[in-house]
């Protein structure tokens, strides 16, 4: 009997510590994958070349909407790529334009990047549609969750949620 329950005890206490080291091993895989991330925001941020990927927008006014389509911004080679959806109030606007006046290629003037809190990055820039003076500002986090907030000569402003990516190559 009482090597039963010896035996017992013995079982129960190796199951035990291997469900520590489990946990142990999960925490371990989290910080190493939490490092990675926080390691490659700061090398894209450092090459002035990245791509933020939009997921979800904020309008100035009405309800926030998910984004299921690829809008994205790249920056690259001093060069803005907006590729964004808007939906607010024009102060200005050409007459019988139904693209979205976020969707442009232009040069980038007056860019900057200064250092945010808990190690996050502001990157702001701005560039030029059409007449319209577009002001682009990045609040990027140590991971790569990004922010954007858009401001228009010519509209209301307008915000952006997702995430700072590596530029997707394209496939010739």
């Amino acid at each position: 009997m009482k090597n039963l329950l010896i035996i017992t005890v013995l079982v129960f206490s190796v199951l035990t510590l291997n469900a520590q080291e489990t946990k142990k091993t999960r925490k371990q895989k989290k910080a190493e994958k939490e490092a990675k991330l926080i390691e490659q925001t700061k090398k894209l941020i450092e090459a002035n070349a990245w791509e933020f990927d939009a997921t979800q927008m904020l309008p100035a006014q009405g309800r926030s909407k998910s984004l299921t389509t690829d809008y994205n911004v790249i920056l690259k080679d001093n060069n803005v790529n907006s590729y964004l959806p808007y939906f607010g109030r024009a102060y200005s606007a050409s007459y019988g334009s139904s693209e979205s006046p976020m969707i442009f290629e232009a040069p980038i003037e007056d860019y900057s990047v200064k250092d945010g809190k808990k190690g996050s990055y502001i990157v702001k820039f701005s560039a030029m549609n059409k007449g319209d003076k577009v002001e682009f500002t990045f609040n990027v986090s140590v991971t790569g969750f990004t922010s954007l907030n858009i401001i228009s000569t010519n509209r209301q402003h307008i915000s952006y949620h997702g995430e700072l990516v590596e530029i997707e190559e394209e496939e010739k």
